[in-house]
């Protein structure tokens, strides 16, 4: 059994079209038959590149040839530690939990101080008693979009 070299190469392209980039390489990797690549990958927080992962840089210069918005390849390689690190879930910030005091940060609700009723995690919302308003006023937000004041 033959070990493939797989190895991770920055292709430079305009900012703002790595997604129609990611796209068209994916298009043109699949209508060409080039089994050489592995995967591409369009990194969230990676403005300006588009991870390729293939067996050497031959063949994604083959890939890019002539593709709209690619600037050229990176030199180097990029780390697979690198790519891992882009790619994972990150860690939120504070937690919120019931009974917690918040501040809506941004939306209609801005600047007002809330209760948290309910948190729903899966969704990553949150049920808030607007305390400002004359009367029960319930909401549900994005957790994103308030901040703890003070814990029960």
């Amino acid at each position: 059994m033959e070990s493939k070299i797989r190895n991770y190469y920055a292709v430079k392209v305009t900012g703002g079209q790595e997604v129609s980039v990611g796209l068209m390489l994916e298009e043109r990797a699949k209508t060409n038959n080039i089994p050489e690549i592995y995967s591409i990958i369009v990194p969230p927080g990676l403005k300006g590149y588009v991870i390729v992962e293939a067996s050497g840089p031959h063949v994604v210069k083959l890939l890019i040839a002539g593709i709209r918005h690619v600037r050229g390849i990176a030199q180097g390689l990029v780390p697979k530690d690198h790519i891992v690190k882009m790619v994972s879930k990150k860690v939120t910030g504070p937690t919120i939990k019931e009974g917690d005091l918040v501040e809506v940060v941004s939306g209609p609700f801005r600047g007002m101080q809330a209760q948290v009723v309910k948190v729903t995690e899966g969704k990553g919302e949150v049920v808030l008693n607007i305390l400002e308003s004359a009367f029960p006023l319930q909401v549900t937000i994005p957790v994103d979009q308030v901040k703890p004041v003070k814990k029960t």
